[in-house]
């Protein structure tokens, strides 16, 4: 992969308590929330295949690491060298300008 990125899943988070009570993860969807957030390329066009591997806790730090390929970022998450999700998303073709 080409770029690295640290993220953080935050000790407190609305989605906590219905996911699940007592043994809190976040919720796929919030992942991928904060992974097209952290690409910074504005609204995905549709995702690819993604593969959750193993959940993230609260708390928790991960690297995304990414390609670029036009409008198509292809991604993997992972946490002390296991990997977590894995997956590719596509942008809008404005997207492509941006690619850096």
């Amino acid at each position: 992969m080409d770029h690295v990125l640290e993220i953080v899943a935050p000790l407190e988070h609305p989605c906590y308590a219905g996911h699940f009570p007592g043994q809190p993860v976040v919720p796929g969807v919030v992942l991928l929330d904060w992974i097209v957030a952290a690409l910074d390329r504005g609204s995905p066009r549709a995702f690819g295949s993604v593969k959750f591997h193993r959940a993230v806790r609260p708390g928790e730090a991960f690297t995304l690491q990414y390609r670029v390929a036009g409008s198509q970022v292809t991604f993997r998450c992972a946490a002390n060298g296991q990997l977590l999700l894995e997956g590719n998303v596509s942008f809008g073709d404005w997207a492509v300008a941006r690619d850096t």
